[in-house]
């Protein structure tokens, strides 16, 4: 469930980012729920991962692969004592959910339930973002990373979650969708945070280097590839895409890498990178804001490792390396 707010523009919004912190609308996430003795067994042996021995209030994020290592979607897992919760990728929950389902075995006692219209999660993200959270978490929000408590703000249940950094830290707070959203809403304001929509989050997740469900994180790439690399275990079982993935941390020899941009002027998701005018890779992401025009795509190697002779442009328009991305 989307939460109705007026948001500060695109400008505002980023200074707040960096100076305080900003709140954002993340309901478009998908929500589901797994159950049953071997919830976590099946999850090992799907995913990319170490999570069968997650506790209560522990959590990870892990990678669907397909059998050549692409990518299916980036979950982060949230264990309870009595069932795993997972954020998918953008309205992706179903097709999520009908993947898993393939590879439940006789054997196996684990079931899945769809909770995408019935939470509301809100991001907040910024320099500042856990020191404003403090005001109304106290020491709750000193977690490990995708960590998460079980809390009440406002008289109403939420979840609070330590998540992927966005212009510093990042957390979700989690709640049944209705009227305690709002309510949830009004608090986090009240806490001196921003509202932000849609362009500022985007701007600032390029910005960080955050890839994301259906921008970075494609069938098209390997999650090496995207930087993900603790999000992968090197040292464990087996699980469908591990023989590729593996190959290519043993030879250090990656295709493509994900990079941070910055361009001399506005560049367009899909738009061809090239150098020294031949295609070397694909804009994926981009955006135009205070820091200037930025962009994340993917490079084959062998052009990064040509940089000092060859110049990356997106038809006439140049790119600056800012970084290659390994999160």
């Amino acid at each position: 469930m989307e939460i109705a707010v007026e948001v500060a523009a695109l400008t505002e919004a980023y200074r707040a980012a960096h100076e305080g912190a900003i709140v954002v609308d993340r309901s478009d996430l998908g929500v589901l729920k797994f159950t049953g003795e071997t919830r976590l067994d099946l999850l090992q042996r799907m995913s990319t991962g170490d999570v069968e021995s997650l506790a209560r209030g522990e959590g990870a994020a892990t990678i669907l692969t397909t059998e050549i290592g692409r990518m299916i979607d980036r979950l982060l897992l949230y264990a309870s004592s009595d069932a795993v919760y997972a954020l998918t990728g953008e309205n992706n929950a179903d097709n999520v959910a009908r993947y898993l389902m393939r590879f439940v075995f006789f054997q196996d006692d684990f079931h899945v339930e769809d909770l995408s219209a019935e939470t509301a999660i809100v991001g907040v993200y910024g320099a500042d973002a856990a020191e404003r959270l403090r005001r109304l978490f106290g020491d709750a929000v000193d977690l490990s990373l995708h960590h998460w408590r079980e809390l009440s703000l406002a008289g109403t249940t939420v979840y609070l979650h330590r998540t992927d950094g966005v212009a510093g830290v990042g957390y979700f707070v989690m709640c049944d969708a209705g009227d305690d959203a709002e309510a949830i809403r009004q608090q986090l304001v009240g806490a001196e945070l921003t509202p932000a929509g849609e362009d500022a989050f985007d701007y600032l997740r390029i910005e960080s280097g955050l890839p994301r469900f259906g921008r970075e994180i494609t069938g098209d790439y390997i999650p090496l590839e995207a930087g993900l690399w603790r999000d992968v275990s090197f040292s464990k079982g087996c699980y469908i895409g591990q023989e590729i993935i593996a190959r290519m941390e043993s030879r250090g020899r990656l295709a493509k890498q994900l990079v941070r941009f910055e361009a001399s002027a506005p560049v367009a998701p899909g738009a061809e990178v090239q150098a020294g005018g031949r295609a070397v890779g694909t804009i994926t992401s981009a955006g135009d804001g205070p820091a200037g025009p930025l962009a994340l795509g993917y490079v084959k190697s062998r052009a990064l490792g040509e940089l000092e002779e060859t110049q990356l442009s997106v038809d006439e328009v140049g790119l600056r390396i800012l970084e290659t991305v390994r999160r």
